[in-house]
């Protein structure tokens, strides 16, 4: 996110995890990640909305790799809070376990899957992460945005 001069091209030439806007939509409250699942034959490219002060249900958005995206440079600063204990995480919530720290969102709508965990520092996608969780946090926001 040190990058002082945005570039605009499409999602597969955007590294996973970093920080970006839609073209003619750069409000502070419109910043995104690109998150990627690696399939069989090919990698699915979507977004994860990060600018938000209070996590609601926050869900996949696919995109369409030629889609043209504001590349911001690099992978957002996450600031984690806990207000209170929980012993799993809640659509939302970014929580802490033995294989990183990961983002709660609803999967894509079309699939039988009912949630996705997005890595925090690599913008993966993965499955079935909620075990050994050791902490949860309820409240977060990115810091440093350009």
């Amino acid at each position: 996110m040190n990058d002082s001069n945005p570039k605009i091209q499409p999602a597969y030439k955007i590294p996973c995890g970093h920080a970006v806007y839609i073209p003619n939509d750069m409000v502070p409250k419109n910043l995104f990640m690109k998150a990627e699942r690696k399939g069989a034959e090919y990698i699915h490219h979507y977004l994860i909305q990060i600018s938000l002060v209070r996590p609601i249900e926050l869900a996949l958005i696919y995109i369409d790799p030629e889609e043209n995206l504001i590349d911001l440079g690099g992978i957002p600063p996450f600031e984690l809070l806990c207000s209170k204990a929980y012993e799993k995480p809640e659509i939302g919530h970014i929580f802490e376990s033995e294989n990183g720290t990961f983002l709660k969102v609803i999967e894509d709508p079309k699939s039988q899957k009912m949630y996705a965990f997005i890595d925090i520092s690599s913008g993966e996608i993965r499955r079935r992460q909620e075990r050994n969780v050791n902490t949860v946090y309820d409240r977060w926001e990115i810091t440093n945005i350009t």
